[in-house]
This record gives structure tokens, sequence and C-alpha cells, in this order.
């Protein structure tokens, strides 16, 4: 095949390339149309015409167009490659490893299609064929970045924290403006509780690549657990991932298709984490008590973890898709044809986040609730889910969102499904010493809370602090947390660390090892919080001026307990401090705590639900008044 006469000139395909890796995607189409016009057997313009579609998640288009160049060129090693990354991208493994493999025998020594099949392998699981696919790659080419960064989170997912690191950082180096590398630095930064460097990364990536929605959302999900910005601060940060995002075109588009006067409402909820996480254990009870004669509930589940509490929550929904491995354009024309008319996210700026399907508007009314308690930036989000406590009013420029407040309380926690024993007396009375607890995320426990900590510890001298996450079974970690403590001068045997549980219920029995739970600041406690109500441990919260700071200050006021809330510091250390002075008054707290448990709307899911129901359709009928 005579190529000259085939394809435009080097120049021509370097300016093109140029446009793509600089994101402007509309400008590299329409420059590659108007040149296959010239060139309509150029395999290498359709090949690069994928990639753009690729970039802009059409990928069916975009296979279309790959298959195109292959048809002309059959030995056209790099098509198959871009053919089987488009592949990759729907979730169709098998396709995509038989289009790398087809490339490496057209091209032996092709590094980025042994990379690409590490990515792969990798989201399969099989971590051991992903790490030996991309050394090779890195073998052929060692200045690969791309290659150095996908071992770094393969050696992540082997939670080989060190070796992860030394790979991005070596990414980094070979690739300055690798903003995929600072994202993924940054999430390891955060498992090693190292939350300003975390937030430092995150800040990287996005000044790199502002159209890095990923980073964007892990920078303002992080955010919230510093305590050095004022919330205007971060409501103007939250605008502006809000641009970091593309709307699709409207041609594209199923036109809506909900009905204005319905007899039942479709009701949308979007999430990753309908399975054993605190968003399912949430869900559970409440879906139970829907009125299913006025409403019907429809799933859009964007994960492939399934669980035995997966299989509950599907019970209760009328309609269940699996959204992961569809595009965004395919979630909203699916939403728009359903005829959702709330949707409802449950994600926020959390982890597997559907939020660019919500910047498109695929229904009517658009709600942000119980995932992530926080503003997320868009005005495509109608109304942030709350109550008079965690969102009062005055609070209102906090939000992109109008809020929208529940009675009583914004969330109700699912009781656990099976018997467990709460203790009723504290634990003191056996011991002899005071047991302070906190079960929460350490990012959450900053020097601030530290330094609070340690001095109550200080003063009640016969006092113990037992600090159980996941994090902790890092032995390194253990070690940090506890030469922070020491450095203000509390000995490590005061200090008592668990890694995670095997079950809920172990989770659970671990409460009765507490006598007063500590809320950390400004980043409250959620399901940590419920669960030591629960358990009849009784919750000293420090009051802050925004939804995550207030988290605790719903839930005893929900429960009448007022002076468990305090207003600053000094005042936090005091009240705890009164509690610690006498055992058998402790537990008298305890008894009376678990008796208002038993009566309180914090646990009733059937009231809550029924708040629920009303409210979804009080706003519709607010939205068809206009």
């Amino acid at each position: 095949m005579d190529q000259k006469k085939t394809q435009p000139d080097q120049q021509t395909i370097d300016e093109i390339l140029n446009l793509l890796k600089s994101g402007k995607l509309n400008n590299a189409k329409t420059k590659i149309e108007n040149y296959i016009k010239k060139f309509p057997r150029s395999f290498v313009l359709f090949n690069i015409l994928g990639a753009v579609y690729v970039g802009q998640d059409q990928l069916e288009v975009a296979i279309n167009y790959h298959k195109k160049s292959i048809e002309i060129n059959p030995d056209y090693a790099e098509g198959y490659n871009n053919l089987g990354i488009a592949f990759q991208k729907l979730g169709l493994f098998e396709e995509a490893v038989k289009n790398y493999n087809k490339t490496l025998k057209l091209k032996p020594n092709f590094a980025p299609a042994y990379n690409n099949l590490g990515i792969v392998f990798k989201s399969l699981n099989k971590l051991d064929e992903a790490l030996m696919n991309a050394k090779k790659a890195i073998e052929l080419d060692s200045e690969y970045a791309e290659a150095h960064n996908n071992i770094g989170a393969i050696f992540q997912d082997l939670d080989n924290l060190e070796e992860a690191h030394k790979y991005y950082k070596k990414a980094i180096k070979l690739k300055p403006n690798y903003s995929d590398a600072y994202y993924n630095l940054g999430i390891l930064l955060k498992k090693l509780d190292k939350i300003e460097e975390c937030i430092e990364n995150f800040r990287k990536a996005v000044k790199i690549n502002q159209k890095n929605s990923r980073a964007y959302s892990n920078y303002l999900f992080n955010l919230n657990y510093l305590n050095k910005y004022d919330d205007n601060y971060y409501v103007e940060e939250a605008k502006k991932f809000r641009l970091s995002l593309n709307k699709i075109d409207d041609q594209l588009c199923t036109p809506y298709k909900y009905i204005i006067n319905p007899k039942k409402l479709n009701v949308g909820f979007v999430s990753a984490d309908f399975k054993k996480h605190p968003v399912g254990f949430y869900l559970i009870d409440v879906l139970k008590y829907f009125k299913k004669e006025n409403i019907e509930l429809v799933a859009y589940y964007n994960s492939t973890e399934v669980d035995d509490l997966t299989e509950k929550l599907k019970r209760y929904f009328d309609i269940w898709y699996n959204i992961s491995n569809e595009n965004d354009l395919s979630v909203v024309n699916l939403v728009r044809k359903d005829g959702i008319h709330i949707l409802i996210d449950m994600s926020g700026h959390t982890a597997k986040n559907r939020l660019p399907v919500f910047v498109n508007k695929p229904a009517p009314i658009q709600l942000t609730w119980l995932g992530y308690n926080a503003s997320t930036g868009l005005k495509e989000i109608d109304y942030i889910i709350g109550d008079q406590h965690v969102t009062p009013l005055k609070n209102k420029n906090q939000f992109t969102e109008n809020i929208l407040q529940l009675p009583n309380i914004w969330s109700c926690f699912s009781k656990p499904n099976f018997k467990i024993k709460k203790e009723n007396s504290s634990p003191a009375l056996k011991n002899g010493f005071i047991t302070f607890g906190s079960f929460n995320n350490l990012s959450k426990i900053n020097d601030n809370v530290i330094d609070v900590w340690s001095e109550i510890l200080k003063r009640v001298e016969n006092s113990k602090l037992f600090l159980k996450t996941k994090q902790l079974d890092n032995l390194k970690i253990v070690e940090n947390i506890r030469k922070k403590f020491q450095k203000n001068g509390i000995s490590a045997e005061k200090i008592i660390t668990e890694g995670r549980s095997r079950t809920r219920e172990e989770m659970l029995k671990k409460y009765n090892q507490i006598d007063i739970a500590l809320d950390p600041f400004p980043y409250s406690g959620v399901t940590t919080s419920f669960e030591s109500a629960w358990m009849g441990v009784p919750l000293y919260v420090l009051n802050g001026n925004n939804f995550y700071s207030r988290i605790g200050v719903s839930i005893n006021k929900n429960l009448g307990m007022d002076d468990w809330i305090a207003n600053n510091e000094k005042d936090y250390s005091t009240k705890i401090l009164k509690l610690t002075s006498d055992f058998n008054q402790l537990s008298q707290t305890r008894k009376s705590l678990i008796n208002k448990v038993d009566s309180s709307t914090l646990f009733d899911s059937s009231f809550f639900a029924d708040n629920f129901n009303k409210i979804l359709w009080k706003i519709w009928e607010k939205f068809t008044t206009k």
C-alpha cells in the first residue's frame, strides 16, 4: 500500500495529536473530519478520530472508527491497541485483551499494549498478571511514566504502600505534569493518614488538568477534614468543580418522558454503595417502609461489588440497573427513558460518584442525600436534604443547592437485624478506669483534636483512649498515631488501637468496652455516632458551623441530650470531665440512654420513610405548579 497517497503528512498528524493532548477534542474532530474528505483511506485519521470519541465517552462510536481503521489496514498495530482501550472502557475486558494481544502479535515490543494489559488485569483483580505486564512495559521503555503510575496502582491494591509510593514518585519525575499520578499519590497519602499532603497532591492534579473530575472530587471531600478554611471557601471551590464537568450535547440526549400528574412518583437512587457500606445500612430499613402505592423506586447501582446486603436492597427496588460500565450519556438517556421524576445522588464527592451524569440534568428534580454531607457545587442539583440542626436556613450560603429540611433528623439509622447485648453498666465499674473511645476514620482526628483529647486524658489520670478503624490494621499508622499523643505527654499504654472488624456484629460489640464516645471535630462522626447512641454510649460533640460538624448535634438534640453538646473546646472538655467523676452516675446515664434510644425517632424507619415520602411529593407538586 502506498501510504503517502492515503495519509496526510506527519506535520498535520502532529497538529491533530497536539489538539487531542490539550483536550481540544471538538477542534481535533473538526480537523480530522475535514482531512478524511481528502484522505478517505487514511487508517491513521480514523484511528485518531476513534480516540477523540473515546475522550468524549462515546465509546460505541469510537469502536466503529477504530474498526474502520484496521479494516483499511489489518496490520495496523496501533489501531488494535486503541480498539482495546475502547472495549476496556466499556468493561468488555475479554475483547480488550484480545485486541491488545493482536497488537503485540503485530508489534511485539509495543510497550503501551503491555501497560494496557496490566490495567485490564488490575480491573479483573488479577494482580500478578497485571504487575507482570506493566513491568514488561517498563523493560521495553524505562521512561514510560504511565506504566510506572500503573505499577504504583497495582502495588497499592496489593497493600504494598511503600512500593506504590516509589513508583508514583518515579512517574511524576518522568512526567512532572502528570495529573493522574498526582491523583493516585493523593489517594495513597490519604491511606497513610497524611491528609494535608494528600490534599496538596489532589490540588496539583486539578491545577494540571482542570477536567480531572476524580481529583477534584477527592480534593473537595478531603477539605472537610481541615479546620483551615471557612465555609464560603469550600462552596466556592465546589462551584469550580462544576466547571470541570462536560455537558453533553442536548441533541444526543433522549427527551424527558416523565408524566406531569403521575399516580406514582418515579424516584431514582444513584449510588456505588448499595452493599455493606454505611449508605446501604441506612437505606435498607427506610426502603422497606416506602409507600409503594404512590412511589416507584429505581436503583442505578454504580459498582460491580455484590454482597448479601445488595441482594436484600434489590428486593425493595421496583427496577434495578447496574450502571458501573455505562458512560454518562447512556445513563442520562436511561434515566430519561425511565421517566424519572426525582433523581437522588447518594455519593456527592465520595468514590465512584456519578456527578457528571447529574450535571446533564437527566431528571427534572435532583437531590443529594446521605452519602455526602456538604454541597456538591452543582447548580443542576436542586436540593440537599438535611434537618433544622445540620442545615439551618441561616447556613444557606454554604450550598449551591436549596436546603430541604426533614422533620427531626435528615437520616435514619437501620437497626441491626440481629440481637446484640448492650451493657447496661459502665465498663469503668469493672475496669476501674474510664475508657474513652473513637471509631472514626483517623483523618478526622487532626492535631487539634489530639491536643484536646490529650488534655482530657491527662486530667482523667485513670483513663485510656480506644481508637478503632480499618487504617489501624497498618502497624506504621498505629506507630504514627501513638507518636502524636506521646508528643503531648500521653504514654503509649493509654492508647488502645484496633483495626477493622470482620462483621458488623463484632464491630457493634466493641462499643460495650467504651464509657464515653469522643466525637472528632470539625468533621464529626456519622455512622459511628449513630452506633454509639444505639449501643448506649454517651457521645460528646463540639458544635460547628457546617453540615459535617453538626451531625452529632442533631443526634443529641433528637435524644434530648443537649448537655452533651459543647460550644467551644473548653466547654467540650469540661462537660466530659464532669461525667467522669462518678462511675455509678456514668452507669445510670448509660441505662437512661438505652431507654431513650428505644423510643427515639432516630431509629424509627417507618416514621422517617413516611416523612421522606411526603416531602418528595411536596417538591414535585411545587415543581408542577410553578
